[in-house]
């Protein structure tokens, strides 16, 4: 039986251990909260009592909040570089620079540090159909290709450092960008009597339309907005691609607009701890319109 260390069992850690498990493979697995491990050890997996017991195996993950977050994994002296693991898999949404201090810091102990975020949310894992973005060591990446492919539905190899964490963030910077428009126009539509069903029927259906848009119709249709992706994340990942275009000359006015749209939704509390099909919320706040549920 194969075995993988685990370290983080937010939303997403918990939903891609449930696939391990599935797949039997035994793991080991760490949160901050401990607590948070109940259901997972309930389905079998073992609670390590730090990183670096979840590190005792050689191939360890780590799916954390933040580049803080994954800053204390490799500083700490209980950290996931004080265990023994040879491959440390990180697919947290963090900038380039802290994927690439993990990444130096790791090289120190002898271990290949392999930058792996991920495309999609609890229930895309637990389809099977989450998506990785994955840069580093070939032959580390080899060894955790077997993890990888019981959690998700492909591997796509962008480069040999942090690359994985820039296709991340513009991936993310787009998805803003698309979410914002997307609920401009299904607003606009709103104003002159176009109901949201038929709007984004028919733009689901035309050229333009994609999984995305199509994933958030029920959303904007029944103006449900239990979060899979929250408005603060976005903003996180908004103001990552900032800093990363500032720091290469590049400029991006549509999401620099973004990114304070996605700020402001969480400053006013309209769109505070929900999901970010809540900017139809703000838009239609601004546009003085009100918005009802379309129960169909």
């Amino acid at each position: 039986m194969q075995k993988v260390g685990w370290i983080g069992a937010g939303k997403m850690g918990e939903a891609m251990v449930e696939r391990l498990l599935a797949a039997n493979i035994e793991v080991d697995v760490w949160n901050r909260s401990p607590e948070k491990c109940d259901a997972l050890v309930a389905a079998g997996a073992k609670l390590a009592s730090t990183p670096a017991a979840a590190a005792s195996n050689e191939v360890v993950f780590s799916i954390v909040l933040d580049d803080k977050a994954l800053e204390s994994l490799h500083r700490s002296e209980t950290g996931v570089l004080a265990g023994s693991a040879k491959v440390w898999v990180d697919c947290s949404s963090v900038s380039p620079e802290a994927a690439k201090r993990a990444a130096e810091a790791a090289a120190a102990k002898g271990v290949q540090f392999i930058n792996a975020p991920v495309s999609g949310n609890p229930t895309v894992v637990r389809n099977g159909k989450l998506i990785f973005a994955v840069s580093g060591d070939a032959a580390g990446i080899e060894s955790a290709r077997p993890f990888f492919d019981a959690i998700g539905r492909a591997v796509h190899v962008v480069g040999d450092a942090q690359q994985a964490s820039v296709v991340k963030i513009a991936t993310n910077a787009l998805l803003g960008v698309l979410m914002e428009t997307l609920s401009e126009v299904t607003v606009l539509g709103e104003s002159a009597g176009v109901k949201r069903s038929a709007l984004l029927s028919f733009i689901n259906d035309s050229a333009v339309g994609s999984p995305f848009s199509n994933y958030k119709t029920p959303a904007l249709v029944k103006l449900d907005m239990t979060p899979t992706f929250t408005n603060e994340a976005s903003t996180k990942d908004l103001s990552l691609a900032l800093s990363l275009a500032e720091q290469g000359g590049v400029s991006l006015p549509l999401v620099g607009a973004a990114r304070e749209r996605y700020a402001k939704l969480v400053e006013s509390g309209v769109g505070s701890g929900l999901d970010i099909a809540a900017t139809i919320l703000q838009v239609a706040l601004e546009s003085n319109i009100t918005l009802e549920s379309e129960l169909e």
